[in-house]
């Protein structure tokens, strides 16, 4: 069609506005050019050829054309308007902003200019600008959704998180589907630390919008915080699969890996973070644990010291002393830690974190028994002669982030030293001071209702396929359904077949979040009657929970046999048997005494591999004595040593079994403990791996004799040994810690592998090692009695009639 007339032009434009409106942008665009060519200062087809070079995705050409149909027709608000968008889509926002203002001259009461201006002004970072537009906007038009769901937007950006919640809340009250409002919701519900609520958004989010980025990003941190660890990582998979480069998703990944201990994934996830951003401080200290549980501690100590150059701050510091620590350089860590106070005080800031450091973190291997007995157990002591002079007074401002707490190394070694129960106590009495300031709900005593089930929470980070996690399960196992409802808790540190098997026993399963305030909250509005704690003394997560009263009763014991220390822990429960006359006063909580064994034990499986066969798999010379100690070495303490070097040297071919650490430096450090004092004998020692308890149980059946630390009774290895018929040798104290073993042969009446002082220890390793005949015997008694150590129901029962009279 040829264009003679104005007459012909508008027939043609509207020809190719049904050509534009219909999908034909081709045809479009060769009527638009016939237009333009015909009279060039057509402003509505120069307008329409601007919107299909947008259509084709030719922003710069859309641009030039638009601007000039702007220039050819200045008066038109719609052109000045797609003008300003045109230019804001490649980029050029000062131009769009210019654009949008001459627009708004023209048409002074759209609010849909003001908005798009304010979300211009927003890319710019001119908040303020784009604040007072998105005002204007709503002051035009206050019940559109969309511009309360942009100004709360904005108003997050500028730091008024109570607007922005505000602004949202009024977005979705007129429109429940705004994906963006949706996932701003969500996200500041996190920064606020309210993970549950912070997860119904950003679902209805991703119902709305399934791949939308940012939601998945911050639906995977929640779940994150929660320790929901496989929906986390389902999400940020998803969010990396849409954008590799997503830095926060990255971030998150990385965090993950670090909290279910894979430190080589969480390298990889951290190195692109890293060569993008070298100098992060957080970057690095995450790093550093993530070299740290790789194994790569030389190069995590690198890191560590490397984010405090860089500005890391007290928690680079803290994690320094830690690394130092637990690879024996108890001296540097210490000089760390008052390289840190000394600073502190100069500058006049708060040294509380790392005065609570330097007493909390004791040098795991002392070289001598004397070394035991150090400042730091002095400090701690002395803490307890006068509750007005302990030297830690914290403001609110002042509290230490929990999660950093949750960093802090166990105090149940703390029992190992000399005075043990003093010094736990003092430990406790010293947390307790730490969270004293802490916003958490505090649960009174209430009135059970009468015929009711009892609510029983158990609380432990380990609730794995170790002694803790094998007696929690006989626990759970063993509890009337009929008359108690069992929650189990557990930080999120790690699960296996144990947790698996528990799980399956509890009528409520509840993982915790990270945040251990979070997690308090989430345990207080759980309404439990009973809050057992098997081993706050284990870790210092459980140990923070343990400090504040998140149930009406509150009870330890079965995993760790000593005090808690902790005046929020009313009761601490025993076998009658574990404690000797006067136990009472080694324990701060009220003592309790159950009769039998308080453990609800499976008998091992029998080992179908002949002596022979085992001895070849561990490399076990027939022609020597084989002793074997299988506990973790930080039990092994240095008066021990000298019991084994005896030992060693009366039975002069012997060798001793250890097993390997997960952590080379306890071997070394306990190594050189023993060779400086016992070079004679130290050469006939060797480490064995052991994966599984599969591994341990053929391990005890290889062996002559089995010994154990005088100082400290596993949860459950005299079930094992005595469920296999294998002699072990134990020494009991005074205390429960040091008695587990000795009540099992009070059971069985087997008394044999008993001994009453250390030479007695000595004499019977000896004789069991030495003389084949009498292992025999003894061996073949154990077998023939040990099925009364298995399945006892005695103890529970009175455990259950006790919870349920303190309870009503």
């Amino acid at each position: 069609m040829a264009i003679r007339s104005l007459s012909d032009l508008g027939e043609m434009f509207r020809f190719a506005i049904d050509l534009f409106e219909t999908g034909q942008l081709a045809e479009a665009e060769s009527a638009c050019r016939k237009m333009t060519l015909a009279y060039p200062q057509a402003a509505e087809a120069m307008h329409l050829a601007g919107l299909v070079a947008m259509k084709q995705g030719n922003g710069d050409i859309a641009a030039e054309r638009m601007g000039r149909a702007a220039i050819a027709d200045a008066n038109n608000a719609e052109i000045q308007h797609d003008h300003a968008q045109a230019l804001k889509a490649v980029g050029k926002l000062r131009e769009a902003v210019g654009a949008f203002k001459r627009a708004i001259r023209l048409c002074p009461d759209s609010p849909a200019l003001y908005c798009n201006i304010a979300n211009t002004y927003r890319q710019l970072d001119e908040l303020e600008l784009a604040h007072e537009n998105y005002m204007l906007a709503l002051r035009l038009a206050p019940d559109v959704a969309e511009i309360h769901a942009n100004l709360g937007a904005c108003q997050y950006a500028m730091g008024d998180i109570a607007g922005a919640e505000e602004s949202c809340t009024t977005a979705l009250r007129l429109r429940d589907d705004i994906v963006n409002a949706l996932v701003l919701m969500g996200q500041i519900r996190l920064d606020q630390g309210r993970t549950v609520s912070a997860s119904e958004p950003l679902l209805r989010a991703l119902e709305l919008q399934p791949g939308h980025q940012r939601a998945l990003t911050a639906y995977g941190d929640a779940l994150f915080r929660l320790g929901q660890f496989a929906g986390a990582l389902h999400c940020l998979r998803q969010v990396l699969a849409l954008d590799p480069q997503d830095a926060g998703a990255r971030r998150t990944l990385a965090l993950l890996y670090l909290r279910t201990g894979q430190g080589t994934e969480a390298i990889g996830a951290l190195e692109a973070l890293l060569n993008a951003n070298p100098n992060d401080p957080e970057l690095l200290l995450m790093m550093g644990e993530a070299l740290s549980l790789a194994g790569r501690h030389s190069e995590a100590v690198e890191r560590f010291g490397a984010s405090i150059g860089a500005g890391g701050g007290d928690d680079a510091v803290f994690r320094l002393a830690v690394e130092l620590a637990e690879e024996g350089d108890a001296a540097s860590a210490q000089s760390v830690l008052q390289n840190a106070i000394d600073r502190k005080i100069a500058i006049g800031e708060n040294t509380a974190l790392f005065r609570t450091a330097r007493r909390l973190l004791f040098a795991p291997v002392p070289a001598d028994l004397a070394a035991q007995n150090d400042e730091v157990v002095r400090d701690l002591l002395d803490d307890t002669l006068d509750d007005d002079d302990l030297d830690l007074d914290l403001g609110q401002s002042d509290l230490i982030d929990p999660i950093t707490l949750t960093r802090f190394p166990p105090v149940w070694r703390a029992a190992l030293r000399p005075e043990g129960d003093a010094q736990l106590r003092a430990v406790g009495h010293y947390w307790e001071r730490l969270v004293s300031g802490y916003d958490v709900p505090h649960v009174a005593a209430r009135t059970r209702p009468k015929g009711g089930k009892v609510r029983l929470g158990v609380v432990s980070a380990n609730m794995r396929d170790n002694g803790i996690g094998r007696w929690i399960a006989g626990l759970v196992r063993a509890i009337d359904r009929d008359r108690f409802d069992i929650t189990v808790i557990r930080p999120p540190l790690g699960e296996d077949d144990i947790t698996a098997r528990i799980d399956a026993e509890a009528d409520l399963v509840v993982p915790l979040p990270l945040d251990p305030l979070h997690s308090a909250r989430v345990i207080a509005g759980l309404d439990l009657d009973v809050l057992h704690y098997a081993d706050p003394q284990a870790d210092a997560y459980t140990m923070l929970l343990a400090s504040w009263r998140l149930a009406p009763l509150q009870i330890a014991g079965g995993g760790i046999a000593a005090t808690t220390g902790l005046a929020n822990i009313d009761c601490h429960l025993i076998a009658e048997d574990w404690e000797t006359a006067g136990g009472e006063t080694r324990f701060s909580e009220e003592l309790i005494r159950l009769p039998g064994l308080f453990v609800n034990a499976t008998r091992p499986d029998e080992i179908t591999l002949s002596p022979g066969d085992l001895q070849r798999r561990w490399r076990i010379d027939q022609d020597r004595n084989t002793y074997l100690c299988p506990q973790p070495l930080d039990v092994l303490t240095a008066d021990f040593d000298p019991l084994i070097a005896e030992i060693l040297r009366l039975d002069e071919t012997a060798e001793l079994l250890l097993i390997a650490p997960e952590r080379d430096s306890w071997d070394a450090a306990w190594g050189r403990r023993f060779a400086l004092n016992y070079a004679d004998v130290a050469g006939r020692m060797r480490f064995v791996s052991v994966h599984s308890r599969a591994d341990l149980h053929s391990l005890l059946c290889a062996v002559d004799v089995v010994l154990e630390s005088p100082a400290w009774n596993d949860a459950m290895l005299a079930f094992d040994c005595l469920g296999l018929g294998v002699p072990l040798v134990t020494l009991p104290g005074k205390g429960a810690r040091s008695r587990r073993s000795h009540t099992c042969y009070r059971q069985i009446s087997v008394f044999d592998c008993v001994a009453y002082h250390s030479a007695d220890y000595v004499e019977t390793a000896l004789t069991l090692a030495t003389d084949k005949r009498r292992r025999s015997v003894v061996s073949q008694a154990i077998r023939n009695r040990a099925h009364v150590l298995f399945g006892q129901r005695s103890s529970f029962e009175t455990y259950m009639n006790f919870l349920e009279d303190r309870a009503a």
